[in-house]
């Protein structure tokens, strides 16, 4: 679970649109007019390009600073991106009826080809972007206490009943639909008007909820034909009466690859008891074969390949390392458990 705290903390910070997009939607809402006056902390004098919803625009920066005017037609269009020159980043602004002023700052990459990736450091007068903000300072605030699903839990609830019609809602249920279960992100889906729902949120926590439902506790691991290392085509799980951890990971993560160093352990210490079964996400067959030899992985290892999109999908990985743990028969007995917890129950055995 540690990965996927950074994760979401990662993506609430990010100004790059990774997990969430702001794409049409037929739901209207009552019109809203908006102005945005725009400051750059970071000199810049050129031309600022504005999205929301299906609408666009741009501005001429001015002494770094520019005004925009616009109305909100549907819950999509409270969605805003802006973008600069050169592209590097479209930060998100959550848009709302009156005045919004926007502090912008952006990092020039070096190279041939140099892109600015743009950040919104502060935005006032957007009741919509508060909600954002203030849920993004709480998670900073509690994330590493013990308690941590009960309390975003607890406090997703008390932003539905202050706000019931934010779209906010929906978002942040977005962003934390790895720490709940099946039966969690029903209940509070429920509870929000799905009309107030960006499109993409609503489509990203049914398919947690679907993908939570066929891998939870108790059920039976899906098989898929994988490739393994020889290039034969195979199914990746065949019960032998061993508890088994099947292991999402790819060469180019670094918090996959200092996990693995733990494995061969795990492995000489229970292999009695006990199979691992790697599962690739790479797009690169040599590097995740270079990947495997170097970090020691002296057992049954198959790549995504064609099928990762549907086996992400599946299994409901939004982040890796990602681990599922079998019981001897092969149902599901636990999902990313730490090593250490995984040891414990191999102890008791």
């Amino acid at each position: 679970m540690k990965h996927t705290l950074k994760t979401i903390l990662a993506l609430l910070f990010t100004s790059a649109t990774i997990l969430t997009s702001c794409n049409k939607k037929e739901e209207k809402t009552e019109t809203k007019n908006f102005t945005i006056t725009g400051n750059f902390l970071t000199p810049y004098n050129d031309t600022v390009f504005f999205f929301h919803g299906d609408k666009k625009d741009y501005a001429i920066v001015k002494n770094n600073t520019f005004k925009l005017e616009g109305t909100i037609d549907n819950i999509e269009e409270m969605c805003g991106r802006f973008r600069i020159k050169p592209f590097g980043s479209e930060p998100r602004v959550y848009l709302d009826n009156g005045d919004i002023k926007i502090d912008f700052e952006y990092i020039e990459s070096k190279g041939p080809q140099p892109e600015k990736f743009l950040f919104a450091r502060k935005v006032e007068g957007s009741l919509n972007h508060k909600i954002w903000d203030n849920y993004r300072y709480f998670l900073m605030e509690n994330h590493e206490k013990e308690n941590y699903s009960e309390l975003v839990l607890q406090n997703l609830k008390n932003n539905i009943d202050s706000f019931p019609n934010s779209p906010m809602n929906g978002r942040i249920l977005q962003a934390i639909k790895d720490l709940l279960n099946a039966a969690q992100l029903q209940e509070i889906k429920n509870s929000i008007d799905t009309t107030t729902i960006f499109k993409e949120s609503l489509r990203e926590i049914n398919m947690a909820i679907k993908s939570k439902l066929s891998v939870q506790n108790g059920t039976i691991v899906k098989n898929f034909a994988l490739q393994n290392v020889e290039g034969k085509t195979e199914n990746f799980y065949t019960p032998n009466n061993k508890f088994t951890i099947i292991d999402f990971w790819a060469s180019w993560c670094s918090e996959c690859r200092l996990e693995n160093r733990e494995l061969p352990e795990l492995a000489k210490k229970y292999g009695d008891k006990l199979e691992i079964i790697n599962i690739s996400l790479d797009d690169n067959n040599e590097k995740w074969k270079k990947a495997i030899e170097k970090d020691g992985l002296i057992w049954n290892n198959y790549i995504a390949g064609d099928l990762k999109t549907e086996i992400k999908k599946h299994y409901g990985i939004t982040a890796i390392p990602h681990k599922i743990f079998l019981d001897p028969n092969g149902k599901i007995i636990g999902i990313n458990q730490s090593y250490e917890q995984i040891g414990e129950i191999l102890e008791k055995e």
